[in-house]
């Protein structure tokens, strides 16, 4: 306990006022014969507050029946101060609502005392500051106002462990990009019903000219392996199974045939297969068609598995089959040509030259990735604003959002994942949009993101908001590695936080560290675990220099040479 000591104060003429006020001159000359403490010792922040209980332990024969001492919970610290709520105690006498103590008997009491967190405040006293008065005679004058009986410090602050955790999780959304890619192209040739000869209207179509100069630019391009030229001949699935079968191979043949005169000064690989009646193509053409009682045509081919069962069915749907026979079954007596390429795309110091010179014929995957490529945040975010501006994609925006938050500029990330958000909502983007919420202190808004997400990323970041309000069997539930390891220290689990913190030697695992071995009184682990998290990162020096944790150390050689 704590002994409430007597401050040498001015009292000049009020002193003079109620020098023959014995019960008033009494309390205060003995006030020492109070003892208080605050639990805890050194003050910690929990939530948005900092909470202490004091308890005060008046003896017999010191509180007089007139008397009424006002105590007020101030929190000090260079530069200004922090008053709490006072706490009124009154004699026996006195007709008022405060704690009454009784003369004979003294009494022990608690006051509950709580500030908004202050971060200027971390290095502070709580001091209990002491006032009192009569409330009656005081021989022929009443003094109804306070004067000042003493202070004591009863605890340091503030301990913010707490906000020693991680910035939010978020996502980067993948770049895509491959070393090597494969490209393809596709094109049709259409026959007349039963028939398997090549029309020359069909050789000059568009798509058949660009598929010849895929062709020819792959077959002659460096890093590009051109592959197998494929012709897939099909039959509409209308008559006899057999007969379309060897149409089909026919038509692969002719196909196939057709396209190699085209390219016949191209060295490419051919390859013809015929794969009967096409009733794949056939459900997906119904499927993406508005033709009348579609919905029965597909229940028919998921009933059947007969070709000629599946054809018989159909053609009893009388009022539409005519409609399939002009609209459908044409687009499926073809031969289907196929040809891909593998390309292999620029190394690694090409895409990076290549970004940092903000070169804007690169493909969006290429972008992305060259960011994932570069060292700091800055010339990261640089390529994601550029590949935001040249695509509109929500990939580009979701990853700068990522980077700024790590840069410190919320309010960047914010406009960034909007932007993603008004573009592709999907829940990478959603946990992203709740991770900035957190960034910004707004809870409420980051929970009703997260509400609808299960990802291990929305987990954790549920886990941070309960531990930045002080709900730590939840937010110890949730996290894991050295944000689990923070929570641990919050609740004691010393030997849990350890374990959490697993080997890593990180700046910031090894501070943690420090504090754990100050917890449990090895002063020389706590210097030797911040000597190695200042050598990793030299900004820790200042910020143990002003946490209260160390502040046993301060005036050790030790600490000050560190």
């Amino acid at each position: 306990m704590r002994r409430l000591a007597q401050v040498g104060l001015a009292l000049t003429a009020i002193m003079v006022l109620l020098a023959g006020c014995n019960p008033y001159n009494k309390m205060q000359k003995n006030l020492s014969k109070i003892d208080a403490y605050a639990t805890p010792e050194v003050l910690t922040l929990k939530g948005q507050t900092v909470d202490a209980e004091i308890t005060y332990t008046f003896p017999a024969k010191y509180f007089y029946e007139e008397m009424i001492l006002k105590v007020t919970p101030v929190l000090v610290f260079d530069g200004g101060e922090v008053v709490g709520t006072p706490k009124y105690f009154q004699g026996e006498d006195v007709r008022d609502n405060y704690t009454p103590v009784s003369w004979k008997k003294g009494g022990v009491f608690t006051q509950k005392v709580s500030f908004p967190y202050d971060e200027r405040a971390n290095l502070s006293t709580l001091v209990l500051r002491v006032e009192g008065r009569t409330a009656d005679q005081c021989r022929s004058d009443k003094y109804k106002t306070f004067g000042e009986f003493g202070a004591v410090a009863v605890a340091q602050g503030i301990s913010t462990v707490q906000l020693m955790a991680y910035r939010p999780y978020m996502t980067l959304m993948d770049h895509g990009f491959k070393r090597v890619r494969t490209i393809s192209e596709e094109a049709d040739i259409h026959y007349l019903i039963n028939s398997a000869n090549v029309r020359s209207n069909q050789l000059s179509q568009e798509q058949i000219k660009l598929f010849e100069q895929f062709v020819r630019d792959n077959s002659a391009a460096e890093d590009v392996t051109m592959g197998t030229v494929y012709a897939k001949g099909y039959a509409s699935p209308d008559g006899p199974e057999n007969f379309n079968q060897k149409l089909s191979s026919e038509r692969s043949r002719t196909g196939e045939k057709a396209i190699k005169k085209n390219l016949k000064n191209v060295e490419v690989q051919y390859d013809a297969a015929a794969y009967g009646e096409d009733w794949e193509g056939f459900r997906k053409l119904v499927e993406a068609s508005d033709i009348q009682d579609k919905d029965l045509i597909l229940q028919v081919l998921s009933m059947y598995d007969s070709s000629s069962r599946r054809e018989q069915e159909i053609k009893n749907l009388s009022a539409v089959y005519n409609e399939l026979k002009e609209n459908i079954l044409p687009q499926l007596r073809r031969t289907q040509l196929v040809a891909s390429a593998e390309v292999v795309g620029l190394s690694d110091a090409e895409v990076v030259a290549a970004v940092k010179k903000g070169d804007t014929s690169l493909r969006l995957d290429e972008m992305l990735y060259g960011a994932t490529l570069l060292n700091t945040p800055a010339e990261k975010a640089a390529v994601y604003r550029l590949a935001a501006r040249q695509y509109n994609d929500v990939a580009a925006y979701n990853n700068l959002a990522v980077v700024l938050v790590d840069m410190g500029d919320i309010a960047g990330a914010k406009e960034a994942i909007d932007k993603a958000a008004r573009i592709n909502s999907n829940p990478i983007v959603t946990n992203n949009m709740a991770a900035v919420a957190i960034a910004q202190g707004d809870f409420a808004t980051a929970e009703k993101y997260l509400s609808a997400l299960n990802s291990e990323d929305a987990r954790m970041n549920k886990g941070l908001i309960a531990l930045q309000e002080g709900d730590y069997v939840v937010a110890a539930r949730d996290l894991k590695g050295y944000n689990l390891a923070v929570v641990e220290v919050l609740n004691g689990n010393y030997a849990n936080a350890k374990k959490a913190l697993g080997t890593c030697k990180c700046a910031d695992s090894e501070y943690l560290r420090a504090v754990i071995a100050m917890r449990e009184g090895d002063s020389n682990g706590a210097i030797n675990y911040l000597r190695s998290a200042i050598a990793i990162n030299p900004a820790l020096k200042d910020v143990a220099q002003n946490d209260v944790e160390f502040a046993r150390l301060f005036n050790t050689p030790e600490f000050q040479a560190l």
